[in-house]
C-alpha cells in the first residue's frame, strides 16, 4: 500500500498541498513467524517469540487524518491533552461510537470491546469527578463497577475512584487537568496493553524474539 505521511501538514494545509507517501507492505503475526521459522531452520539457530503486543490501538497517527478510515475517532489529540498541564480536556469527546467494517467479524468484535471498556472507564471517571464534593472532600456516591467488566477495566475504575479521592480536597492549582487526566491517560493506555490480542491490530506490532545459539 501507499502510507499517506499527512500528519505531518497542519490540517489547514493538508488538503492542498501534493502529500508523500512510501510504500509499504503489511505483514500479519502468522506470515511473521513463518519468516522466523524459515530463518530459524536456514541458520539452525532456535528463535523463541516471547511477546507480541500491539503499539498503538487508539492513538496512532491516523486516527486523526481519517486517511484509511472514515469513522476512525480523533483520539490522538484528545489523548495527548489529558497530560497537559493547566489544560482540561472535553472528556465526553473521548467516547467512541465504533463502527464495524464488514467483512472483518473476529476484529470487529475485538474493537467493539476495547472502545466499549474505554467508553465505560471515561463514564466511569466523569460521573466520579461530577459525584465529588469539594467542601466534604468525598465522594457523594460510587459508580457501579459491573461484575461482567473485562478485568483491567475492573482495575483501571478503582484506580481512577482512589486518585479522585485522593487529591480530589487539594485546592492549589487545577487537580482534575494536572493530576486527574492524566492518570486517566495511563489508564487508557493500560487498556491498551491489557486487552489487545498482540496480533496486529494497531499502529504497528511488535515482536520479542529469544535466540539460542548453540
Amino acid at each position: 500500500m501507499d502510507y499517506r505521511i499527512s500528519y505531518i501538514y497542519p490540517d489547514d494545509d493538508v488538503e492542498e498541498v501534493d502529500v508523500s507517501t512510501f510504500p509499504l507492505r503489511l505483514i500479519t503475526k502468522d506470515e511473521i513467524m513463518g519468516i522466523i521459522d524459515r530463518a530459524s531452520h536456514e541458520s539452525g539457530v532456535q528463535i523463541n517469540p516471547v511477546a507480541f503486543f500491539d503499539r498503538s490501538i487508539a492513538v496512532g497517527r491516523h486516527m486523526d487524518t481519517g486517511d484509511y478510515n472514515d469513522h476512525a475517532p480523533k483520539l490522538r489529540r484528545l489523548v495527548n491533552s489529558l497530560f497537559e498541564d493547566y489544560s482540561r480536556t472535553d472528556l465526553s469527546g473521548l467516547l467512541v461510537d465504533y463502527v464495524p467494517r464488514q467483512g472483518f467479524a473476529h476484529l470487529n468484535a475485538f474493537f467493539e470491546m476495547f472502545f466499549l471498556s474505554c467508553n465505560a472507564l471515561v463514564e466511569y471517571t466523569m460521573e466520579l469527578l461530577s459525584n465529588y464534593d469539594v467542601e466534604k472532600g468525598e465522594l457523594l456516591s460510587v459508580p457501579e463497577i459491573l461484575p461482567s467488566y473485562p478485568e483491567p477495566l475492573k482495575g483501571a475504575m478503582v484506580t481512577m475512584r482512589k486518585i479522585v479521592q485522593g487529591v480530589g480536597w487539594l485546592t492549589y492549582g487545577d487537580i482534575r487537568a494536572n493530576v486527574i487526566e492524566p492518570q486517566l491517560g495511563y489508564m487508557l493506555r493500560k487498556l491498551e496493553m491489557d486487552l489487545q490480542p498482540g496480533i496486529g491490530v494497531g499502529h504497528s506490532l511488535v515482536g520479542v524474539f529469544e535466540i539460542l545459539k548453540a
